[in-house]
């Protein structure tokens, strides 16, 4: 793994803020693996919470973040998305009454499916699904506090200063899935938390444990951090469940205590701004939907793809966006203003750099000889589905290869080929 500089000190001990709601919302329709539909039509006024779209099981669920009424059904990007005229009333509709003292596991499911409750981590994939675990036994259950992405500190926030509604949801996981032990994974830089989350806990009458880990990338993933706490190392796509252990983000678990003690969904999340090219770091608390463009204005920032890129997410995994239109997402944890770099040569000298650092052991290099020459056989051969997008690879590159598009390209090539073998 990768020591990377964490250029956290501008924002790990930032308090999260709130951010004035916008005039316009547009609420993404593309799920995970999936699209979902609006259930909502145009001209048709909506409250607060309302369920405006949904898909299959594996797309999720949309919320509106606020009142307002459907303006359109509009593209950004080549993306789908509700827009959302917001009247700034803020009229609701009634929590159900829901009793966390007396949930059990189909019940959380359902609950969590009806909030639309996905991982804040990056990859949304829906948390109802992840407790779908049939007759397995979660002996150990991880939340993911190693937020090991430079510049990103929204779950150091969320430890820091809602650390009581974080351990409040654990205890209501652990009960439900009858779980021994629970772990929390935090980065040594953060290690002064440790003290707050076992005090904390001790107060609810919670045993948890604290595991440190190095301040190395990628940390933060699902496989690594579950090799770093249980020294068990699984294969991607292996379901962490059947081997007793599930794993939810920091983001995920307060949005885990929304839906249970007060029946709410999704509709927002904690969001780090930061980078290189802006004079202000901050932590603020957004809606979903949110436009790129009023966070920037908001921040004394603004719109400038000729000097600056713009980065949705982290600076490893995150991706630049296009468009200030661009709304942030539930797996939105950072927003990004970096100085916009020249572009370099794509020159590959085999140095090998990218294998040495790669967590699942590949080799990046072969995927864009392979891409560039459609061989999609080989492709499959060096595992390029294994890839878990980490960008360590393109991190450590001297030459500045193309590596990640390439991956990402492959990627949808191999799956167009599997989906035609099925037809």
């Amino acid at each position: 793994m990768l020591s990377i500089p964490s250029l956290k000190k501008e924002t790990k001990k930032k308090q999260i803020e709130s951010l004035e709601d916008p005039a316009d919302f547009y609420i993404p329709l593309s799920g995970y693996k999936g699209m979902m539909e609006p259930v909502v039509k145009i001209g048709e006024t909506v409250k607060k919470y309302q369920l405006i779209a949904e898909g299959p099981n594996i797309a999720g669920k949309m919320h509106a973040p606020v009142s307002g009424i459907v303006n359109a059904f509009t593209t950004i990007g080549n993306k789908a998305f509700i827009h959302l005229i917001n009247d700034f009333r803020e009229i609701e509709i009634p929590a159900p009454y829901f009793d966390a003292s007396q949930i059990n596991l189909e019940i959380l499911q359902q609950t969590l499916s009806d909030c639309g409750i996905q991982g804040a981590g990056g990859s949304q994939f829906p948390t109802h699904l992840k407790y779908t675990i049939g007759k397995e036994k979660i002996n150990t259950l991880i939340f993911n506090g190693a937020e090991c992405e430079p510049y990103l500190s929204s779950d150091t926030a969320l430890m820091q200063y809602e650390i009581s509604e974080l351990l409040q949801a654990a205890k209501v996981l652990q009960n439900v899935l009858g779980s021994p032990e629970i772990v929390f994974g935090i980065e040594k830089h953060n290690k002064t938390l440790k003290t707050l989350l076992l005090e904390n806990a001790q107060k609810i009458q919670l045993a948890v444990k604290v595991q440190i880990l190095p301040d190395t990338y990628p940390q933060g993933g699902e496989l690594q951090l579950i090799k770093s706490i249980t020294k068990l190392e699984l294969r991607k796509g292996t379901i962490p469940s059947q081997y007793g252990i599930l794993v939810n983000n920091i983001g995920t678990l307060r949005a885990v205590y929304d839906a249970v003690f007060k029946s709410r969904p999704m509709i927002e999340r904690i969001v780090t701004i930061s980078g290189n090219s802006t004079s202000k770091s901050r932590i603020f608390r957004i809606k979903i939907g949110t436009p790129i463009a009023h966070i920037l204005n908001l921040n004394d920032n603004h719109w400038n793809p000729e000097k600056q890129t713009i980065v949705m997410g982290g600076a490893m995994m995150g991706k630049s966006i296009d468009s200030p239109l661009q709304p942030i997402e539930k797996g939105s944890g950072g927003l990004l203003i970096l100085k916009k770099l020249k572009t370099a040569a794509n020159n590959c000298i085999k140095c090998g750099f990218c294998i040495d650092v790669c967590p699942q052991k590949l080799m990046p290099l072969e995927f864009v000889r392979h891409n560039i020459d459609d061989d999609l056989k080989s492709l499959h051969s060096f595992n390029l589905q294994d890839c878990i997008e980490c960008g360590a690879c393109a991190y450590i590159c001297p030459s500045d290869v193309a590596l990640m598009e390439n991956i990402f390209e492959g990627k949808i090539k191999l799956s167009a080929l599997a989906e035609k073998s099925l037809q």
